[in-house]
């Protein structure tokens, strides 16, 4: 377990780093003082920072807390975590061609059905009421346009 720690949390690191670097040419505040488009990505690098580094700590200062235990990476629950990263891996790549809200209706289905909901109309309810809040506070709220389909543009 120690050696999953240390790896963990060095890649922790290592992605906080490369988020501070890929967002490097983005305005931190704009003359008014009002935060830019490098807000939020600096703020998710450093909490990926500091977590990695808290975790660090923790497998160097207090060694006891996780001996003997053992990582489980193959059983059934694990794998289902597996394929949700790799769904939603596929909604953020099909988001560019087919848009937020054709991507979200076949994204959001597709995580439902995989943690186990077989309920038809539950399904489609959701999924609308998600897809239509979402698109709601982001147009409404944020006023930020959400990807459109290449073939509505």
């Amino acid at each position: 377990m120690r050696h999953y720690n240390i790896m963990v949390a060095g890649l922790s690191i290592l992605m906080g780093g490369a988020i501070f670097w890929l967002s490097r040419d983005l305005t931190g505040f704009s003359e008014t003082g009002v935060p830019g488009e490098a807000f939020w990505p600096s703020m998710i690098a450093g909490l990926f920072i500091l977590l990695g580094l808290l975790q660090l700590a923790e497998v160097v200062f207090f060694p006891s807390v996780n001996a003997g235990r053992t990582v489980d990476l193959h059983s059934a629950p694990v794998r289902t975590s597996y394929v949700a990263a790799l769904v939603a891996l596929v909604f953020a790549t099909i988001m560019t061609w087919l848009g937020f809200i054709i991507g979200a209706v076949l994204f959001i289905p597709a995580i439902m059905l995989l943690m186990g909901e077989r309920r038809p109309l539950l399904i489609v309810g959701a999924t609308v009421a998600i897809v239509a809040v979402i698109w709601f506070v982001f147009v409404n709220f944020f006023n930020i346009t959400l990807p459109v389909a290449v073939f509505f543009e």
